[in-house]
């Protein structure tokens, strides 16, 4: 991982106040793509298998289905593919070890991402990649899964509404790198009813667990 002495953090810090940028932005675009091949992994795609990893696992608090995508892209490079699954009846867009599907009062399992500089659970800016630049899945994409946010649903699986949510959305989340998280950890997201504001569901970073460290599940 790269070290910087305590006076260039301080030339680096009064150049990101003199240029405008926040000091949220510097932490997330300078934030390592992880010690497993952290040295070779600055300049490394995606999905070059080169980057270090990160692990999610989003637990449905509701007991109505979810409907949505998430996935991990670098927000400041026009040609980043993003790696994302997605979760709805026909998905075939699937994490390893997981449903297609996350029912309510479930979870998704552990998906593995490799590191990016964001992770979104159905944030504009992934929906808008995946159609931009949706890699090699782009045949079997589920476009009833490409929402602005999250999609809840209260019918049945073998209904032909299954993925569509009448029950409402919670908005779109994302977590920056170096900011909200580093790679090699493990990230709980929940969906949960709204207690306040005028959205009936939200998605919450629960807890972060760093590199090494796993929760009880």
């Amino acid at each position: 991982m790269r070290t910087f002495s305590k006076q260039a953090w301080i030339a680096l810090f009064g150049v990101v106040v003199a240029g405008g940028c926040s000091v949220e932005t510097l932490l997330n675009q300078t934030a390592t793509f992880g010690a497993e091949g952290a040295s070779n992994s600055a300049g490394a795609p995606l999905q070059s298998g080169l980057r270090g990893v990160f692990r999610v696992v989003i637990e449905n608090n509701t007991p109505l289905r979810a409907i949505f995508s998430t996935g991990t892209f670098d927000n400041t490079d026009e040609r980043t593919t993003p790696v994302f699954f997605q979760f709805s009846p026909d998905s075939q867009v699937i994490a390893a070890n997981a449903q297609p599907t996350l029912e309510g009062n479930t979870d998704t399992g552990v998906m593995t991402f490799p590191c990016g500089r964001v992770f979104s659970v159905g944030s504009r800016s992934l929906i808008n990649l995946i159609d931009e630049n949706p890699g090699p899945v782009a045949a079997i994409i589920d476009e009833a899964a490409l929402l602005d946010g999250v999609g809840f649903s209260s019918e049945g699986i073998n209904s032909g509404d299954a993925s569509t949510p009448r029950e409402g959305f919670a908005r779109g989340f994302e977590a920056l790198l170096g900011v909200d998280f580093n790679c090699g950890a493990l990230l709980h997201i929940t969906l949960e009813f709204a207690d306040v504001g005028d959205d009936r569901f939200v998605v919450e970073l629960a807890e972060v667990f760093p590199a090494g460290r796993d929760d009880d599940q």
